[in-house]
């Protein structure tokens, strides 16, 4: 903006209209948002004059612009040093003005300025501002009358100071203290709130003298008020004050909390009885239990009986209100409920201390999961008895208290789903097993402390349900809420409903109807409604259908889009349970409700999309029983399809239409096939994905005759431009539908033929063809050798072109040999012809001389895919003995050769054990030079053999051949080189799961080796047997994981890393093999994360001297278990001593640790947010030294990434923390550390990129590309 433009602003901000004012102000606010204006020194002081003329100005909407320009001026490198000095000049004076109005006006426009100025560290200029602001503030106090509104502005605007810019003032804090202390005694409670407010945020800054004085200070006024009277309103506040301190200075106050307690215990242990003065006084006390509680639950565990038996006692505080015998209350009828619910007294505010009471009692679940079983058995009976609280918020509190109580269960015994025990007859049962509640549980999977836990709520569980479902009755208001706890208690304990569905259900039906509920509880109950038929079984809702079905109708019909989407939602699941119990009068009653959205082009999008994929459900479940609605829905589906907002939602719906075995018309049929030649066109992967999906159920499940061959031939001349290794994946879902095609549509596919495999001999060029997309690249060629079709090439023809890329010296890898190789064996398995097996065998083992080492490769990889799949290619009257072309190609110099010869072997013995186990065997016994390779051989064997089916997966020879083969892996542990310590882990890991009870004692016997390779290799080889799944061998497994897991401290550090990488693997994957040992390893993980500056060593790179850190790769790994044992053990870790190590990491100089401990960190505020908040002071440090790192001068492009990509990193801890945090806005160092970004151009964009990769995490299925 020129100064034209701006002297133009100034004049219109002095004219007297009105209009031309605000529009002046509105212009210049937008300009210095969008940083499009730049001040000149004469410019600016003309600015700063109008705006402030324009403060008292008489229009109020000119006068809050005025104050938000003035805010903005404040921002960073916007105006200079002595301009913002001007305007405190300026502004302060009226701050102490007898005009309420101007006072007003002008403490807001200081407050903008204070928010708005950009952080000390980042700008200085800051600091001398607010050394010029403060000793006015603080000088200007004794001016103000006792009880004046203007002393209530100062104080306010001291706190906004000290919360922004507190500790950048040391010199002044004495001061301040002094000035804040004194006005806690002022008699009114409003100058007293804004004194308690700047002295919490002083706290979190002083230094630990003052800090200790101000404490004293105010428990010394404390005990002398308490000695006199209770009831004094000071006795409150100072109350108050030590809790707001506490809050916000976290764990410096550890060491007072135990002189605190006391009083607060002292206070509430007072009776009923006693004049209602002092409720205001137990509110406090509990609102300061509750604090400690979060802050300091440590300190609070000496004093937990007395604190529970207050808070219990306080829980139910109503001595105005007499509740009556809990069975008489059952039995009233409905009117004298009613009657209950009319008692009204204005002036009882006892509830307020019962709401205290339960928020305090919600922070001692949450913050004590330690004592989760004692809390569970004792305070759970007492919240559910409380149900029957009168006062609506205070019954809300409550719920939520037991809601706390289940997510902490959750946290304790996460995917207890997994710990039931199958009932089915034919499952490996492996387990002991307890039944409790009448669900059998493993003892295996859950530890013996969460099984006590899990009783402990199954006994709760039916008191619990009997109340929430009168509550649910009596209060419809807070029904939402009871959903809520009953959906918390499914997902802690998931057979909960078992037995009690029919009483639940219309509960929740009635309170989903009812008009009072908001869009907000609608959604809340719905998604409990979901969960509910997920973990049920089907024969427990035949009662329940009708509700089900008027709750769920109503829902899809709500006027509220996101209540009839999630209804939409819910109706699937619905049908299912509707499937299953053959309800068609059900289904059509829901039908009418779905397919009015269906067919409506008004709806929502997301409406839209939900009724589509309801109405697909609907019709495939109940294809005979809506044969009349069918005709209409397939057609408006078919248009669906043609639609680019619709057509992504309704291929995937018409996918599960075709699947059902139903069929679209002839008409209909063209209009989808012409429509996914243009989508199969489209960039959307997602689309074409869907479209490739939906082409291979329907050739699979549509008769041929009602698929017009015309549109499906030119749907499958489209495939072959998408077989591409830029997307195995789309390749992988165009060769499964040209593989229906060739099986079914033989006449169509063909005239595509010569395309089709010029595509294919591309992608088999390619480094990266492998995995899924080579199955169903083979499961193709299997059906184009086996189906007959016009021009059909010739055996050796199609054997020509598949190979060409090898004989015509195309440079390939040798995953790509290895992909032509497997081809070739394929084709010639297709055939069923055992002349043409040993023909080609014959050739590639002439092939095998004087050729390229390309052409020897293939050879070579052929030979054994061959002896894999046509084992029967090589017999004893046949001369070629590829096991010996095999031993030979050990001898070359071509490393990809040997080891495609080891392959080969290992493959040739897949195919025929008997044969060649024990030439592998002999082999590794008579050839010591060759053992690496033949180890490989070996392993190939194992492997195949070890994922088999549990029940056939090995035969007798294999078997009788374990002990030898054993010797030979024991013999080769301790080799020199780490390839082949691998393959004998994995190896020896296998071997162990086909006879755990012999060979785990055997490899036990190992670990006495003096050798740490062969320590290494036996430890790594338990990683082998760690799956997810449930096997035979995880009892023994869990008998002796702990003898090899104590290599944790062993003397060598690579063993030591590689205990680390096991346990980290148990963790992950199966969890109950290692939760009960980890109070003995968890001291030894967090030692290792220590930085060992013994281990780093000085190594010099030619002129260059370069550090290496030993010790990273272990130090790497401690951290990465830390934060699996945070997932999934997290009942067992002290979060006191686990985040001490944690704050450690947060400034490792390694950027990999540093990034794992950010996860880690935001893992930890979603499990303990209160705890977090406790150490906040000491997470933010770390952050902002982080955010402030600038590269080095001559820093290359790969450190500059990695700098850049730490502080995304720590952008989204610190954008996590705001969400996951409460409160965490009041304490000075976080907000020091969000404006330090905020105010920080380059972070400000870099925090824009991380909240647009966030949004992209989102999937959205809508494909808008037209391309």
């Amino acid at each position: 903006m020129s100064a034209y433009q701006i002297g133009q602003l100034i004049d219109k901000m002095g004219n007297p209209d009105k209009d031309f004012r605000f529009m002046a102000c509105n212009d210049l606010m937008k300009d210095l948002e969008g940083g499009n204006i730049t001040l000149e020194d004469d410019s600016t002081a003309k600015v700063m004059r109008s705006l402030l003329r324009l403060l008292n100005d008489t229009n109020g909407e000119v006068q809050n612009l005025a104050i938000k320009c003035i805010g903005l001026l404040a921002q960073p490198s916007r105006i200079k040093a002595h301009h913002l000095e001007y305007l405190v000049e300026e502004l302060t004076p009226y701050v102490f003005s007898k005009n309420e109005q101007a006072r007003d006006i002008h403490t807001l426009t200081l407050k903008a300025m204070i928010l708005n100025l950009a952080p000390i560290s980042s700008s200085p200029v800051t600091l001398t501002v607010i050394k010029r602001m403060l000793p006015k503030f603080i000088d200007s106090l004794p001016q103000c009358a006792k009880d004046d509104n203007a002393r209530v502005d100062v104080l306010d605007l001291i706190g906004e100071v000290l919360l922004r810019f507190g500790e950048h003032v040391p010199d002044m804090h004495k001061s301040l203290l002094n000035s804040m202390t004194d006005h806690l005694y002022s008699n009114r409670s409003t100058i007293r709130k804004k004194a308690t407010t700047g002295i919490g945020h002083l706290a979190s800054v002083i230094n630990i003298q003052l800090y200790d004085e101000l404490v004293g200070q105010l428990l010394n006024e404390l005990t002398t008020k308490a000695s006199k009277s209770s009831s004094d309103p000071q006795t409150r506040t100072l109350v108050v004050a030590l809790s707001t301190i506490a809050r916000a200075s976290g764990t410096k106050f550890s060491k007072h909390t135990q002189k605190v307690i006391p009083h607060l215990l002292k206070f509430l242990n007072v009776p009923d009885d006693v004049e209602c003065e002092n409720d205001d006084l137990r509110e406090a006390s509990l609102q300061g239990l509750e604090v400690f509680l979060y802050r300091s639950p440590q300190e609070v565990v000496a004093f937990q009986k007395d604190v529970v038996n207050q808070l219990i006692r306080a829980l139910a505080y109503d001595p105005n209100y007499e509740y009556g015998d809990e069975d008489e209350d059952e039995r009233m009828e409905d009117d004298q409920e009613e009657e209950d619910d009319d008692y009204s007294d204005d002036e009882d505010v006892t509830w307020k201390v019962r709401r205290a009471a339960a928020k305090a009692i919600e922070a001692m679940v949450s913050s004590h999961r330690e004592s989760l079983l004692s809390l569970t058995q004792t305070l759970g009976p007492i919240v559910i008895g409380r149900f029957k609280e009168r006062e609506e918020t205070v019954r809300t509190e409550i719920i939520s208290v037991y809601i706390a109580l289940l997510e902490q269960i959750a946290i304790v015994v996460p995917d207890l789903q997994k710990g039931i025990a199958a009932n089915d007859e034919n499952s490996i049962e492996t387990d002991d097993l307890v039944v409790i509640g009448g669900t059998k549980f493993s003892s295996n999977y859950l530890s013996a402390s969460q099984l006590e836990i899990i009783k402990a709520l199954s006994d709760q569980k039916d008191t619990l349900l009997r109340v929430v479902i009168k509550s649910m009755k009596k209060h419809p208001k807070t029904g939402p809420k009871c959903i809520e706890l009953l959906s918390a208690l499914i997902k802690a304990f998931p057979p909960a409903l078992e037995g009690s569905l029919d009483e639940v259900i219309p509960g929740v039906s009635n309170v989903l109807s009812d008009k009072g509920t908001s869009a907000q509880g609608k959604m809340i109950i719905l998604s409990f409604v979901s969960k509910a038929l997920a973990l049920n079984e089907s024969a427990s809702f035949q009662n329940l259908l009708s509700p089900l079905s008027f709750a769920i109708t109503q829902s899809i019909s709500d006027s509220f889009y996101k209540v009839s989407a999630e209804g939409l939602v819910v109706a699937c699941r619905y049908i299912e349970i509707l499937s299953d119990l053959s309800a068609s009068g059900e289904a059509k009653k829901l039908l009418q409700v779905i397919e009015t959205k269906f067919m409506s082009n008004e709806t929502d999008q997301e409406v839209r999309e939900r009724s589509i994929t309801a109405v697909s459900t609907l019709l495939s479940a109940f294809r005979n029983d809506l044969k009349n609605e069918m005709t209409s829905i397939l057609e408006k589906m078919s248009e669906r399809i043609g639609r680019d907002m619709t057509c992504l939602v309704a291929l995937r719906a018409s996918t599960q239409i075709v699947e059902a075995g139903i069929v679209f018309n002839q008409n209909q049929m063209q209009s989808i096939l012409r429509n996914l030649v243009e989508y199969l066109k489209k960039q959307a992967r997602s689309l074409r994905m869907t479209s490739l999906n939906f082409f291979e159920k329907l050739m699979k499940h549509t008769p041929a005759s009602a698929i017009p061959a015309d549109e499906l031939s030119t749907v499958l001349g489209e495939l072959p431009s998408l077989i591409t290794e830029t997307d195995l994946q789309i390749s992988s879902q165009s060769f499964c539908c040209l593989t229906y095609a060739f099986l079914n549509f033989p006449h169509c596919v063909s005239l595509h033929l010569e395309p089709i495999l010029q595509a294919i001999v591309r992608l088999l060029q390619s480094s990266l063809i492998g995995g899924v997309a080579l199955t169903s690249l083979l499961n193709l060629f299997t059906a184009i050798v086996k189906t007959d079709f016009p021009q059909k090439p010739s055996f050796e023809a199609l054997l020509d072109m598949i190979t060409a890329p090898v004989y015509d010296n195309v440079p390939l890898t040798r995953h790509a040999h290895m992909a032509i190789a497997s081809s070739a064996a394929v084709i010639t398995e297709s055939t069923q012809n055992l002349e043409k097996s040993r023909s080609l065998a014959k050739k590639l083992a002439q092939q095998q001389g004087q050729t390229t080492e390309s052409i020897r490769l293939f050879a070579m990889m052929a030979l054994g895919e061959l002896g894999r799949r046509v084992p029967e290619t090589y017999g004893n009257d046949f001369a070629v003995k590829p096991e010996e072309l095999a031993c030979k190609a050990f001898n070359t110099s071509h490393e990809d050769l040997k080891a495609a010869a080891a392959q080969t072997l290992g493959a040739l013995a897949v195919g025929n054990l008997n044969v060649y186990l024990p030439f592998i065997l002999d082999q590794i016994r008579t050839q010591p030079k060759k053992q690496y390779l033949l180890l490989h051989a070996l392993k190939e064997v194992i492997v195949w053999e070890s994922s088999s089916d549990e029940t056939t997966k090995s035969t007798a020879l294999f078997r009788s051949a374990i002990n030898d083969i054993w010797g030979m892996l024991m013999a080769n542990a301790g080799g020199s080189e780490d390839g082949t310590r691998s393959v004998v882990a994995e190896c020896l890991g296998r071997l162990c799961s086909f006879d755990p009870e012999t060979l785990l004692p055997k490899l036990k016997e190992s670990m006495k080796s003096k050798d740490p390779a062969i320590r290494a290799a036996v430890v790594s080889a338990i990683k082998f047997m760690i799956n997810d799944g449930k096997r035979s061998v995880d009892v023994s497994l869990q008998k002796h994981i702990g003898d090899f897991l104590v290599a944790v401290r062993d003397d060598d550090l690579k063993v030591r890393r590689v205990a680390l990488v096991v346990l980290n693997s148990a963790a992950h994957n199966k969890a109950s093999l290692v939760r009960d040992l980890l109070p003995d390893l968890l001291p030894t993980i967090y030692e290792e994360t220590k930085l060992r500056k013994e281990l780093i060593k000085e190594v010099e790179m030619g002129p260059f001297k370069h550090l290496v850190d030993e010790g990273l790769d272990l130090r790497k790994c401690a951290f990465e278990c830390m934060f699996t044992l945070l997932e999934s053990c997290v009942d067992k870790i002290d979060i006191t001593e686990f985040s001490t190590v944690m704050e450690v990491g947060l400034s490792d100089q390694n950027h990999d640790v540093k990034l794992l401990n950010y996860l880690t960190l935001q893992r930890v505020a979603t499990l303990a947010p209160g705890h977090v908040l406790q150490r906040i002071d000491r997470v933010c440090d770390p952050l902002k030294v982080q955010l402030n790192v600038r590269p080095r001068g001559n820093a290359v492009k790969q450190e500059i990434e990695k700098l850049e990509e730490l502080k995304k990193a720590v952008i989204r801890v610190v954008y996590g923390l705001k969400t996951k945090l409460p409160d965490v806005e009041r304490h000075p160092q976080y907000v020091d550390l969000y404006n330090t970004i905020k105010h920080n151009r380059e972070l400000e964009v870099l925090a824009e990129i991380v909240l647009k990769e966030s949004q992209r995490a989102v999937v959205y299925d809508t494909p808008m590309e037209t391309a």
